[in-house]
């Protein structure tokens, strides 16, 4: 089994081939997948202008591999097409932000947002 030197949450940049196109991400998924041969691939939530550019969005053949990630927002690589990146503090901040709302987002059940408002249903 091959051991990635890429974990869970890691800052990533994947350079494509025979393109001069960089997308970023983070880190989402490591190991084997059941679409391909091989244990060194990484699935990546895609981050900033490059939310949209993926392939998929964490699922591949109905399997879900890794969630939280819109149409085309993530994409599968070896292991070799990752660079590890430094985030600058403003990303680190919209991670942390949008991991924290992903973490305590679920849908209310409770009614007092719309206390006091009738609704006709005809």
């Amino acid at each position: 089994m091959s051991q990635s030197s890429f974990k869970v949450n890691d800052a990533v940049s994947i350079e494509l081939k025979g393109s001069t196109s960089v997308l970023h991400g983070q880190v989402a998924y490591v190991g084997p997948v059941d679409f391909t041969d091989g244990d060194d691939w990484v699935g990546v939530r895609l981050t900033g202008s490059s939310i949209g550019k993926g392939k998929n969005n964490g699922s591949v053949q109905g399997k879900v591999y890794f969630d939280n990630c819109g149409p085309n927002g993530g994409v599968f690589v070896r292991n070799a097409a990752l660079k590890r990146r430094t985030l600058s503090k403003l990303e680190e901040l919209r991670l942390k932000r949008g991991a924290r709302a992903s973490a305590t987002s679920s849908p209310s059940t409770s009614s007092s947002s719309i206390a006091g408002t009738r609704t006709s249903t005809r």
